[in-house]
């Protein structure tokens, strides 16, 4: 079954409320449901018709290009350096999330599940996880590798070879229910809670289209797994009409090579006399020859006469504009025959944020639930910032007046890692990787380390620890020592919620 949201035209940055009603009387399988925003990327031309140049080889050819464009996760807007291509999955889209049922009233309410879904997976997945994820999520790598493979977009149906024309395409991204609330992970009764409402704001603001194999990217002078032959370096001409070139390299894999068909390029260069040097050509067929080589067939040719392969070089095209469209949304629901249970237990959060950039020491008192079992605490530089980045040189926590550890706990140390494991373990779930740093993808491949293989790409630095069930609410004390000057705090206090 699938039902739209409420809201009804496209979604926006500034739009991006979702809301879906659940009809009572039926019973759905909620963890295997999602929602689904329908998404599109949409680019322009500046030059659509032939011009400059003569009437047989005019500077730009014209006709419609298809760019290879992606989504990636940016924080940009928020001023500072910004924070960019973090391994950002689907679910990290969903800032808040609630459901509410008619007869139950609310079922679950987390405020910033971006954060503490992305905090969380940082230790739930492990290093294969994360890199396998980085090829099927929003921003995702679609094809690299590790050392020459070119980042594809999922938005684009590319043509390496042949005749056939590249597709632009529309893409679903879909969030299951049970990967943002735990009650979802249940058959739901729908004649015994009665109507239901999913509610949701996402963050569609934090989505920036970003090109691959535009003029400035390095990967056409790069040598890497191509014999110290560059990407950009073509045969040289022995004179006559050009209609196409060969590339010098010889590539193995076509997901190697950066070229399709539909795809404009530009020049760099001197066929004789004539300066062809941001001339622009679309790519109307490519052959793979015995040779690895790959032979460029463009709509116009280019010039006449000879030139020289160290002269005459190509490069890709810079879309005049680039925009995500975010059509719709809807919710799919899985209608099942199984019989739900009489009761459903699961986790769930209540989120406490604040801000602080007085200096690097913290202490603060929080309002602590008598059922909250685990706390997770970390502190971010913007908003937008999905991990708790802010480095953290110790800490110590009190409940209800008594010390958690009978010493400063050093960030990184065994006993901090004990006590992250602790709360994880007392939160029925799995610790994976203890690594604490977060996964980024570059342009050509996604990682944990820096490349020099020794410090921590992008480290997260957060406080993990277990809470004693009680009769009375009691009070929460934190108190750190930082590196810098801490900005945005979270405390995620989890609790056992029996409906």
């Amino acid at each position: 079954m699938k039902i739209s949201s409420n809201q009804s035209g496209a979604l926006t940055a500034t739009k991006n409320l979702v809301d879906f009603d659940i009809p009572a009387g039926m019973t759905y399988d909620l963890s295997k449901s999602y929602m689904v925003i329908h998404s599109s990327i949409e680019t322009t031309d500046t030059h659509t018709a032939a011009t400059g140049g003569t009437a047989q080889y005019p500077q730009f050819s014209g006709g419609t290009g298809v760019y290879n464009v992606f989504l990636n996760y940016s924080d940009l807007n928020t001023g500072g350096a910004p924070v960019t291509n973090r391994n950002f999955k689907n679910k990290h889209l969903v800032r808040n999330v609630s459901m509410y049922s008619q007869k139950a009233g609310m079922v679950e309410d987390i405020r910033r599940s971006d954060v503490l879904q992305y905090n969380l997976d940082q230790f739930r997945d492990d290093v294969d996880t994360k890199v396998n994820s980085s090829y099927n999520q929003i921003s995702s790598l679609l094809g690299a590798n590790a050392q020459n493979g070119v980042r594809w977009s999922p938005y684009r149906r590319f043509s390496p070879e042949g005749l056939e024309v590249s597709d632009e395409l529309d893409r679903e991204i879909r969030v299951g229910l049970s990967e943002v609330m735990n009650s979802c992970k249940n058959i739901w009764d729908g004649q015994k809670y009665g109507n239901t409402r999913v509610h949701a704001e996402l963050s569609l603001g934090s989505l920036v289209v970003e090109p691959r194999l535009a003029a400035s990217d390095s990967i056409w002078a790069a040598t890497d797994g191509g014999g110290g032959i560059a990407r950009n370096a073509i045969v040289a001409g022995a004179g006559g009409d050009v209609p196409g070139v060969t590339t010098t390299r010889a590539y193995v894999s076509l997901e190697d090579a950066p070229f399709y068909v539909s795809q404009k390029i530009q020049f760099t260069g001197t066929i004789d006399g004539t300066n062809v040097t941001g001339f622009v050509r679309q790519i109307v067929s490519i052959e793979h020859l015995a040779t690895g080589q790959l032979k460029l067939l463009f709509d116009t040719s280019l010039a006449t006469g000879a030139f020289s392969a160290t002269a005459v070089t190509i490069k890709g095209v810079d879309a005049a504009t680039s925009a995500v469209n975010f059509d719709s949304a809807e919710l799919v629901l899985y209608v099942t025959q199984k019989a739900a249970p009489p009761q459903i237990a699961f986790t769930t959060y209540k989120t406490e944020e604040d801000s602080f950039a007085g200096g690097t020491q913290y202490n603060h008192q929080y309002y602590l639930e008598s059922d909250v079992q685990n706390i997770f605490w970390g502190s971010r530089v913007r908003d937008k910032t999905l991990g708790f980045e802010q480095a953290i040189s110790t800490y110590r926590i009190r409940e209800g007046g008594q010390d958690k550890t009978d010493r400063d706990v050093k960030h990184g140390s065994s006993l901090h890692t004990s006590r992250i494991s602790r709360s994880f373990a007392n939160s029925n779930m799995r610790i994976k990787n203890l690594s604490q740093a977060s996964m980024q993808n570059d342009s050509r491949v996604s990682h944990l380390l820096s490349t020099d293989g020794q410090a921590m790409l992008v480290p997260l630095f957060m406080i993990g620890e277990t809470c004693e069930v009680t009769e009375m609410p009691k009070l929460l004390d934190v108190n750190i020592v930082a590196t810098t000057a801490f900005n945005l705090i979270t405390l995620f206090k989890q609790m056992v919620k029996i409906m």
